[in-house]
């Protein structure tokens, strides 16, 4: 949920999906052309963000969509302070 000039600084967590806020309805949608086979309504989503607002937005929309296992890590700097893995773009 963060733009790429923020990932580029920071970097993002390790093997993460980066989707845009304003594509997750599209992404996560298998009707559409744009979904992505990796957001099964199944499989286990943590969600990040520069500060938590989008995650948290996000989050809603997908449990809204029938999503059931969806998490909000927050911001990004919570991920790396509790030690989750980390890479740079």
């Amino acid at each position: 949920m963060r733009n790429s000039s923020d990932i580029n600084k920071t970097g993002t967590i390790a093997d993460a999906l980066k989707i845009q806020r304003g594509l997750i309805e599209f992404v996560a949608d298998e009707a559409t052309g744009l979904y992505n086979d990796a957001l099964k309504k199944e499989s286990e989503l943590i969600l990040v963000c520069g500060a938590g607002g989008q995650a948290a937005l996000t989050g809603k929309t997908l449990i809204d969509m029938g999503y059931k296992n969806v998490s909000n890590v927050g911001a990004i700097g919570d991920w790396e302070k509790n030690g989750g893995p980390m890479t740079k773009s």
